[in-house]
């Protein structure tokens, strides 16, 4: 039998154990979000997360594509949105995650050069207005105004040259004084000869 959303995401919280301070308003809006036509290319799983402040988090992951129309052309961004345990109070944190074949686009407006995902539906972010579906369908829509990720240049890289391997160490009878050495330790051993 098929696992619903609804039973996944009530399955992997319940492998959580009680991260969450609402798990039923994740359960709600987690599902809400893999049934629509948004986040219909969303999975969910069990990730940890890395806060810059070194702390780790073990959450629910939403990971997958979501769709942006640019110059009416359909894309799918590949995305990460976490759930943190403080969820709904605060809002999910949300990673663009470019494939090998993509780069994320230097000095973007909303995508960090990470792939931290900011954007002024998440900045305002109310537990009791704001939820997943308007989340993604807000990030859809100002990816397709200006897209965080391009395609890699098809050509094939020229290779790094190969390093120059270190010079052998100099051998003790190539080892040679300089002229100013030379004169110094003459004058030492004319001043040990007259003492």
């Amino acid at each position: 039998m098929v696992e619903t959303n609804y039973q996944k995401v009530n399955r992997l919280l319940h492998r959580l154990g009680g991260v969450y301070r609402d798990p039923s308003r994740v359960i709600n809006d987690a599902t809400s979000l893999l049934n629509s036509v948004p986040g219909q290319h969303l999975n969910p799983d069990i990730s940890d997360l890395l806060h810059n402040d070194g702390t780790n988090m073990r959450g629910l992951r939403l990971s997958g594509t979501i769709s942006m129309i640019y110059r009416s052309n359909t894309y799918h961004i590949p995305i990460d949105l976490f759930l943190p345990p403080n969820y709904s109070v605060r809002p999910p944190i949300i990673f663009v995650r470019p494939v090998s074949s993509m780069m994320i686009k230097q000095g973007h407006r909303h995508v960090a050069a990470d792939g931290m995902v900011y954007m002024p539906y998440l900045h305002s972010w109310r537990s009791g207005t704001h939820n997943l579906i308007d989340t993604v369908t807000s990030m859809s829509r100002i990816f397709g105004e200006d897209p965080p990720v391009y395609a890699r240049s098809n050509a094939a890289p020229v290779p790094a040259p190969a390093p120059t391997p270190p010079p052998p160490p100099p051998r003790y009878h190539d080892v040679r004084p300089s002229q100013e050495e030379q004169e110094r330790l003459r004058q030492l051993e004319r001043d040990a000869q007259e003492a």
